[in-house]
């Protein structure tokens, strides 16, 4: 049971994050698309001035769908694996707290594999989303004279329909299932390691945010540990992220990068290591802000799932 309570505390906490996030990571991705330097907040006035508020949140309609799932999957993942490798060093499900032995080792090989979990769900969601808010949208004719979804004549129905969906048709068209998992191979590598890092720092600086263990931290202390444990876990990964979201918008049919180690190369070339830290200043704020708000989100549902179970009746 306390597994399923993980499952659907991290669907609720998803959701809210992307909501939040989802206007910062539109202008993380393009500036990452850009190859001369322009600052986040052009890069959002330009948004702004030629979309309106709908364009910061382009793309968001297929991460909306499936946000839920990946974090789920993820915070159930994770849960399930803490409690069976602390019960493998004979600690019962009852003492799953900072006290056992090896308790961050296991919050942080738990976050790894919560990680290699979530991105068979979250792949297909990001290169959709990624190709939407980079300007990679397929144009009306093309689906009709490709596919047989639509007939001549129909690009008033097409009009209305979703982007994202129109965008999903696009690459299977051109490449099959094949095409969902476009940058599979830095996406493992970032959500791999960037998610032990992540759960194993938020864990230990919420219960040691004031120097010492607090078994019983609060809302603050929540917060804060969300946030930090957000901007800390992407610092190493946001070359992977750049390279991700690169090949992810790329051509499927005559791409530029060959793989994961040619792309990087490239950008080595086009603006030495600073161009893998495109949109960094955009991610740090948005990880912030947004790993708060979902872990709070996260911890609350937790909070209500125990009230709720242990009420009396």
């Amino acid at each position: 049971m306390d597994d399923f309570c993980n499952f659907i505390a991290g669907w609720g906490a998803g959701i809210v994050g992307l909501v939040v996030g989802h206007p910062m990571d539109t202008v993380k991705t393009n500036q990452q698309m850009m190859s001369t330097k322009i600052s986040n907040s052009q890069i959002a006035l330009d948004i702004l001035e030629k979309e309106g508020v709908h364009g910061l949140y382009r793309g968001m309609l297929f991460p909306l769908l499936c946000s839920g799932t990946i974090n789920a999957v993820f915070f159930g993942v994770y849960g399930y694996c803490l409690r069976n490798l602390q019960e493998l060093r004979g600690h019962p499900a009852s003492l799953n707290m900072p006290t056992t032995s090896n308790w961050y080792l296991d919050t942080f090989l738990g976050g790894c594999i919560g990680g290699l979990g979530q991105v068979i769900v979250s792949c297909p969601s990001d290169v959709v989303k990624v190709r939407l808010q980079s300007g990679k949208v397929i144009s009306f004719i093309y689906i009709i004279s490709m596919t047989r979804i639509y007939q001549p004549g129909d690009e008033s129905k097409l009009s209305k329909r979703p982007k994202a969906i129109l965008t999903g048709v696009d690459i299977y068209t051109k490449n099959g299932i094949r095409g969902f998992y476009a940058g599979l191979v830095p996406m493992l590598w970032r959500d791999v390691l960037g998610s032990g890092l992540y759960i194993w720092s938020y864990q230990y600086i919420r219960f040691n945010y004031h120097g010492y263990l607090d078994l019983n931290p609060g809302a603050f202390e929540t917060l804060m540990a969300g946030g930090m444990a957000g901007v800390l876990s992407w610092i190493p990964v946001v070359p992977l992220d750049t390279i991700k979201s690169r090949i992810q918008a790329d051509d499927v049919k005559n791409p530029i990068y060959k793989g994961m180690i040619h792309c990087g190369t490239q950008l080595l070339k086009e603006g030495g290591y600073i161009n893998f830290y495109k949109g960094f200043q955009m991610i740090a704020l948005r990880s912030f802000i947004v790993n708060a708000t979902m872990f709070y989100a996260y911890e609350c549902m937790l909070d209500c799932w125990n009230y709720i179970r242990i009420k009396p009746r």
